[in-house]
């Protein structure tokens, strides 16, 4: 047997040499064809000549692969090699060195390592998975315990799910009614014990200020009441003596505190209706108004987000105003709701008010105190109503927020020219009817020291008839000589050249606004819709020419619009880099004329309302001048034939 294996081991590793072919006839291949089938078997398994080449021409001549090979090429192999060597030669003589070279042979050690991850960036990316792996498969137990703890509390919740869901179907319908129905219950009567306590909790407090002598006042027909409208017009005469040895205040109660609006009058902090308290009246009858109080324990859900208070419809407010309607109007420092005085007898001017409600925050209360100074001055000097100036009633806080009383108008300019001059405008002698007011109200704010600085058609009122206009609005105003220097002061499109360029503005800021105002009124355009307080100066330019070199050497604002040459430089955002560029303007003449735009805005006019469209365009040209010493004053505009007719 052993000699059998032998022989097979030396019949492969002999060289057979194929058989001849001859050129023609089948019967020569055929004869150097094997007829033993294990020798066919081992010449399959016998490597050809041929492959043999194949594989000798894959590998170099070291034996290793094409990427050896390639390797070798681009220098990689080289420098393996002599890393090598350079790594056992500092192995054999690292002891032999000082700690200087050491640290040295580390930096280049370093180096070199930063120069093969350079240039063979696979290196680097080959390290990196591996890193990734390992952690991977670091954080691979964790990942699966936490998955398998979801899986767990899933399994739990469905499990209890699907409990419940037996439990109900295993559920009679008429008892599921009464659970509900029980659930209910229980519900309604944490609510009324809530509403109850807060009642109780209210009607002890009214019971201890009637219990405080000192604290009340003595009105007509002997009953001891405390009015707050008695104590605002009447001085409050001196405190007794007595008034040190009182008791303290119970817990949980506040001391009447003065408004910090208020001049002299004292008037109660946070809503307490003190006027409505009266200490002869029943207990059973306290206890029913206290108790009709569903709101009393909701005090700290009146303000939103953003500190607006939320007035409800229905709502009384400090004991006297009705809300009727909540969303008459909403600004940046305020909100204005309707409502009716229970107080004013049936019929009266001011029966229907407007109250402005300042937000619930400190910066608007100085604000608001302000605008509270402005409008008492304006009150005092109008005594008869007539220089179209909103009035402006009383004021109170309550749930700590500022209320500012004013009587009712109907709308506001701009939502007459929404509802009868959408894109059209009012004819020419409504204009010069609503001009001749509003120039009047200047007038008075001029008188009493006074700039409006953002008059636009939202802030002009007009009454049910539409014949009696009202300037509403002075959260902006100031007393003149009090401004400072702001590019962004009035409404943008109703904004000043002045202000826009940092000069020293005043009254004629507001002529300016009042000609915006009248050419939107009568063509229902606005007359300058500037993107910005740069194109509001473009179009400025277009309508006027160039701005004087006087005001520009005066402007503080200069270099936002003009080059250091006095040249226009228009901001205008490249089509294709989307970035903010500057064009300089150097041809700044104006290409557009106020009066025969005007005039082409209806050509079916008649001779006499042509001139009046005429005398129209000729005081919107005065107004619009650049120069506010130049520009038409007041006084001249009332004389301007536009409005004297």
């Amino acid at each position: 047997m052993a000699r059998e294996e032998d022989a097979e081991e030396g019949e492969l590793g002999e060289i057979v040499p194929a058989p001849r072919r001859a050129a023609g006839g089948g019967h020569e291949r055929g004869r150097g064809r094997s007829r033993s089938p294990s020798r066919d078997e081992r010449k399959r398994k016998r490597p050809s000549s041929r492959d043999a080449r194949r594989d000798d021409s894959r590998r170099g001549d070291d034996g290793r692969d094409g990427a050896g090979r390639d390797r070798d090429r681009r220098g990689w192999g080289a420098d393996r090699d002599r890393d090598r060597e350079w790594d056992r030669g500092k192995r054999r003589d690292w002891g032999d060195r000082p700690e200087g070279h050491h640290r040295d042979d580390r930096e280049r050690e370093r180096e070199r390592e930063r120069e093969r991850e350079r240039e063979d960036p696979s290196r680097r990316a080959r390290s990196d998975r591996a890193e990734r792996d390992s952690a991977s498969l670091t954080n691979a137990p964790a990942k699966v315990d936490e998955e398998d703890a979801r899986e767990e509390e899933d399994l739990e919740a469905y499990r209890a799910r699907v409990a419940a869901a037996f439990e109900e179907e295993e559920e009679g319908e008429e008892a599921r009614e009464a659970r509900l129905a029980e659930e209910r219950r229980r519900r309604r009567e944490e609510i009324v014990a809530k509403h109850r306590a807060a009642a109780k909790e209210k009607e002890k407090e009214k019971e201890r200020d009637a219990a405080r002598p000192t604290e009340t006042t003595t009105g007509r027909g002997g009953a001891v009441v405390a009015d707050e409208k008695d104590e605002a017009a009447a001085p409050r005469a001196p405190e007794p003596s007595t008034r040190s040895s009182a008791p303290p205040a119970a817990p949980g109660t506040r001391a009447p505190a003065s408004d910090m609006f208020a001049d002299d009058a004292d008037i109660p902090v946070l809503g307490e209706k003190t006027h409505e308290t009266n200490v002869t009246a029943s207990a059973g009858a306290t206890a029913d108004a206290a108790a009709a109080d569903m709101t009393a324990g909701l005090s700290d859900n009146w303000d939103d987000a953003d500190g607006y208070y939320r007035a409800r419809v229905g709502e009384v407010l400090d004991g006297r105003y009705k809300v009727l309607e909540s969303g008459a109007g909403r600004g940046v420092f305020s909100t204005v709701v309707r409502a009716i005085d229970l107080e004013a007898e049936a019929g009266h001017a001011h029966e229907r008010v407007a109250i402005k409600v300042i937000r619930a925050n400190e910066t608007m209360r100085k604000a608001a105190q302000l605008e509270m100074t402005v409008l008492r001055k304006l009150t005092a000097a109008d005594p008869e109503d007539a220089r179209h100036c909103v009035r402006f009633l009383r004021h109170f806080e309550y749930r700590k927020h500022a209320f500012m009383v004013f009587e009712s108008m109907h709308m506001n300019l701009r939502e007459v020219l929404k509802k009868y001059g959408r894109d059209v405008g009012i004819n020419v002698h409504g204009v010069r009817s609503f001009a001749t007011q509003m120039l009047s109200a200047l007038r008075h704010m001029k008188n009493c020291g006074v700039v409006h600085a953002d008059i636009k058609p939202d802030n002009v009122l007009v009454n049910a008839t539409h014949d009696v206009l009202k300037v509403c609005d002075f959260g902006s105003a100031m007393f003149d000589g009090d401004n400072e220097l702001t590019p962004y002061l009035q409404s943008r499109f109703y904004r000043a050249p002045e202000v826009i360029l940092g000069l020293a503005y005043s009254h004629p800021m507001d002529l300016w606004s009042v000609g915006c105002c009248l050419y939107e009124l009568y063509t229902g355009r606005v007359a300058f819709q500037g993107r910005s307080n740069n194109e509001m100066m473009k179009l400025f330019i277009e309508t006027k020419g160039p701005v004087p070199r006087k005001m520009l050497r005066k402007a503080a604002f200069r270099e936002n619009h003009y080059d250091d040459e006095g040249v226009f430089s228009l901001v205008e955002e490249d089509p294709v880099t989307k970035r903010q560029i500057r064009r300089l303007v150097r041809d700044a003449r104006p290409t557009k004329d106020v009066a025969a735009k005007l005039l082409a805005h209806d050509r079916n006019l008649g001779e006499r309302e042509r001139k009046m469209v005429a005398q129209l365009g000729d005081l919107l040209d005065k107004m619009f001048t650049f120069e506010p010493e130049k520009r038409i004053t007041v006084a001249q505009a009332l004389a301007h034939p536009f409005i004297t007719g």
